[in-house]
């Protein structure tokens, strides 16, 4: 297990935690303390996601339970808003109300669908030779693609590395929802 997986398999253990510190310490004088270190090391957290997500398979499922997550706090959010007044002065704020929980939904469903399709379903197995290697363009965030037997797949970047450099003929394990390679197997060279 390589520093950046530890690190991401750290995570939630680390929010279950840090939720039960502070909610442990809610009335007491070591809240503010608790909540400097709980804040700081989301920070450091959230830094390390944006800059090595692409650095192990655990980072990439980080993301899509941080995006069901967030889908769902996002719903939750707005179902307990109460409105007040006449139909006229509600209107505008359920609609909004309205907008929030479908993107919620949105959110959670797409990284939800992504997530049960890599780990409830089987997965492809592919074999061949690496044929190509590259890295996406067009978007703000680099994909590191590889095509194996005609198809393309995507990986993490150690793994990018070490089949760029050898292209090697392999078989690989790739989730149905993320396209992401979850085992490999070296065949040969």
């Amino acid at each position: 297990m390589s520093t950046a997986e530890f690190i991401a398999a750290c995570f939630w253990p680390f929010i279950v935690l840090a939720a039960l510190a502070l909610w442990r310490a809610r009335n007491s004088a070591a809240f503010p303390f608790i909540g400097k270190i709980v804040l700081v090391v989301c920070a450091i957290y959230l830094g390390l996601l944006l800059f090595y997500d692409k650095s192990s398979i655990i980072a990439v499922n980080d993301v899509h339970v941080g995006l069901v997550v967030f889908g769902l706090a996002m719903i939750g959010s707005q179902l307990r808003q109460p409105l007040y007044g006449s139909w006229r002065d509600r209107a505008k704020p359920l609609a909004f109300m309205i907008l929030i929980v479908l993107l919620g939904a949105g959110l959670a469903l797409y990284a939800g669908r992504m997530l049960v399709l890599d780990h409830l379903t089987s997965r492809i197995v592919i074999e061949g030779r690496v044929d190509r290697a590259w890295r996406s363009t067009g978007s703000r965030r680099v994909d590191y693609l590889i095509r194996i037997a005609g198809q393309t797949v995507k990986v993490t970047a150690p793994l990018y590395e070490r089949l760029e450099r050898f292209k090697p003929v392999v078989s690989v394990e790739v989730g149905r929802g993320s396209n992401y390679v979850y085992g490999i197997e070296y065949l040969g060279n």
